[in-house]
């Protein structure tokens, strides 16, 4: 047999015996999870909208949602909004700031970091 053969030979039969090995990351396929932020305590960084629960017995309010704006007028900077249920808070780089409603627990956060790509919250209960 010619050496060409052989070696396609062997290839055929490494390839039916080794399962199907896919490239894609596994970071590419795992939705973010924001579970560890119910408690109103959590860190995490973000490129796109996000959205996550947290207690209403603690804070009044179920979901809170962030994203990161372009904010015109006098600001005229990307900065960090944080909203819930008829509540918006803006923040830019190193702010902090503070949620309260129906006289529940204060949810406070602070911006870590705003990049052209995304930004970094702490949510400190």
């Amino acid at each position: 047999m010619h050496r060409k053969a052989i070696s396609a030979l062997t290839l055929a039969c490494a390839m039916a015996v080794t399962p199907a090995m896919t490239a894609t990351p596994a970071a590419a396929t795992a939705k973010p999870s924001y579970r560890g932020c119910y408690d109103g305590k959590c860190k995490f960084t973000f490129s796109k909208k996000v959205s996550f629960r947290i207690s209403a017995k603690r804070y009044g309010f179920s979901r809170v949602y962030v994203s990161k704006e372009f904010v015109g007028g006098i600001f005229n900077q990307d900065m960090v909004v944080v909203r819930a249920p008829g509540l918006t808070t803006s923040l830019g780089e190193g702010a902090r700031g503070n949620m309260q409603s129906n006289g529940k627990n204060t949810l406070s956060f602070r911006v870590l970091a705003i990049t052209s790509k995304g930004a970094t919250i702490r949510f400190t209960g």
